[in-house]
């Protein structure tokens, strides 16, 4: 676990509030925005410190996202699949490396949050919210690696604050039908 909280915060304020400043330019209703990113902020930092995603939060941003796309008068479906599709995604590869690897590799409130990641950006823009979690994450270890002048692959790694991040540039940039 983290010993540093407040350095961290002052960094995930950092991340996520330059993305957030691109809510200005985003088509994205404020309040609704406004509600989501409190939402991933609080996972974000949860996870960084606990490395994990709490039911309550993870339950939250899926209800929100469902809410918000009925109230927006969308389609539903997009969103019901992209909460099922975000769910076991997840889930199977966790499942496929504890099977391969004999450890567990990956907690289920990573499956549990892609699920509300899909509620929100629904099943064609889970893609973008991997690929931006990846690419974040895989950049912050290459980054603390060559700080730290060591490498060790046994470090755990909470993948929640980049799913976070990911999820919010998908929703304010790249969620095509709302």
């Amino acid at each position: 676990m983290n010993t540093q909280p407040g350095r961290h915060r002052i960094l995930y304020a950092v991340i996520f509030l330059l993305p957030a400043a691109g809510l200005l330019w985003a088509d994205r209703p404020t309040w609704i925005s406004l509600a989501l990113f409190l939402n991933l902020y609080a996972l974000a930092l949860y996870d960084q410190f606990t490395f994990r995603l709490p039911n309550l939060l993870t339950g939250t941003l899926v209800l929100l996202g469902l809410l918000r796309a009925y109230l927006d008068g969308l389609a539903l479906q997009p969103y019901l699949i992209g909460v099922a599709a975000g769910f076991l995604s997840l889930w199977l590869l966790a499942f496929l490396y504890e099977k391969l690897r004999g450890r567990r590799g990956m907690g289920m409130g990573d499956a549990k949050f892609l699920a509300g990641a899909g509620a929100w950006v629904a099943w064609y823009g889970l893609p973008f919210v991997l690929l931006a979690a990846s690419l974040a994450g895989l950049g912050a270890f290459v980054l603390k690696t060559v700080m730290k002048g060591k490498f060790d692959p046994l470090e755990p790694i909470p993948f929640g604050p980049y799913l976070c991040l990911g999820a919010w540039l998908s929703w304010l940039y790249f969620d095509l039908i709302s």
